[in-house]
Order: C-alpha cells, then structure tokens, then sequence
C-alpha cells in the first residue's frame, strides 16, 4: 500500500529519466522512484516490477510498499508514475575489499539471483552500483537494487519495453549462463577496482570460463568454482 503522507520527503538522486527521492514516515524510511509519463511501456515496466517484487521476501532484496500514478513530486506540478521501496542504503564499508571479500560479496549475489530466477526475475542490470554492501557483526552482507526493466518472464514473457543491460552480455545466452557472463564482467570489475594483482591462476581459468559459459554452466557450479578458485 502506497503511504498516503510521509513525515519528510528530499530529492536524492536523477537516473537517467527517473528521479529518486528519500522519505520518511512514522514506520518505515523510503526510496521513492518516480517518473513523469504517460509512455505504456514505462507504465508496464514499472507495474513488472511492483507486482513481481512486492511478492517475494528475500533479506537481500529491498521490500516494495506501493505503486501510484499520481505521486505528487516535491520539486513538480505534474503527477508522476511511482513505487515505494524500502531504502537499504547503509554506510558502506571503508577502505578496499580483499579477494576473500569480493568472493564473499560474488557469493551472496549468485544466491540473490538464484533466487529471483527460480520467481520469474532474470536480473539484467547488474553492476556495483546496484550492490549495496555493509559489514553486520563483522562480515558483509549484499543487497541488490534496481530492478527496472529487467526480465520478468513468468509475468510478461514479451515486453513492449526494452530490456536494460550493464555489460556487453551475449544475447544468445539464456538463463543461467547469462547471469554467470554477467556475474563474471562483475568479478572483474571488482578485482580492477580493488587492483587485486598478480591474480591467481585459478581465479584468471574462472574469469575464462564464465566469460564463455557452456550451455550446460549452472549458477551452482560457478558458484562451487568460484569458492575453490579463491582460497
């Protein structure tokens, strides 16, 4: 349910065509992500999302409270088209993360899309923006942001909005390759952006293989790759 009125509401952010706004209320602290249109794809896009996602419960996945096409934006007279989503954002971790800790991180986030492929959600966003990552009682915990136009096959097998797309991912690929591709352009960017050098041998024969995911690759098997291959 939608909240009627929120305590305080501040703009956060502009992505692209949406506008995020942090808000408040009695219960809860919100992202609302918001856009003026009247686009049918846009509306499908974001009722894909609502109603996919405020059905699932997963701790590495942010709830969703709400739709509205008539939210009122603090800095707008239109109406705009919107969801309320609870706001995971944490202070993040300071400094660099270790190998350990990006297996870590790697780890969760196969899990995380493990799970929405078994509910319907093939993610094709995936980027280290869209991780929010904290350290709780001395480990790091993953949560994962952002689903806007991403694949909601069980829902809507065919689309009339475009798919959205991090990485140069081989269209060709289905399912579970796919997000193995996709999980690997990430663990490279995380090792450059971590400048984890000379890698190990087992690590680099990993980024080989998910960079060219059999048919037969499972996100179980990259993930059993990728506990042996960091060690």
């Amino acid at each position: 349910m939608f909240p009627n009125q929120f305590t305080s509401i501040t703009f956060f952010q502009k992505k692209k065509d949406i506008t995020l706004y942090k808000a408040t209320d009695a219960s809860h602290h919100y992202v609302i992500k918001s856009i003026i249109t009247k686009d049918a794809a846009v509306k499908q896009a974001f009722y894909d999302e609502y109603l996919t996602l405020s059905t699932l419960r997963h701790p590495s996945i942010p709830t969703y409270f709400g739709i509205s096409e008539r939210f009122h934006c603090p800095d707008q007279t239109e109406e705009a088209l919107a969801l309320c989503i609870e706001d995971c954002s944490l202070p993040a971790p300071k400094g660099t993360f270790s190998l350990a800790d990006i297996q870590d991180i790697l780890l969760q986030t196969t899990d995380i899309l493990g799970y929405l492929l078994d509910h319907g959600v093939l993610y094709t966003d995936l980027n280290p923006s869209n991780l929010i990552i904290s350290r709780q009682d001395g480990r790091l915990f993953v949560r994962l942001l952002d689903y806007t136009y991403c694949y909601y096959f069980l829902r809507n097998p065919h689309p009339i909005y475009e798919l959205r797309f991090s990485y140069n991912i081989s269209l060709q690929l289905k399912g579970q390759p796919f997000l193995i591709q996709a999980m690997t352009w990430l663990f490279y960017e995380l090792l450059e952006s971590n400048q984890i050098e000379p890698l190990p041998s087992s690590v680099c024969q990993l980024l080989e293989t998910g960079w060219n995911p059999s048919a037969e690759l499972t996100l179980d098997d990259f993930s059993d790759m990728l506990r042996h291959s960091v060690r």
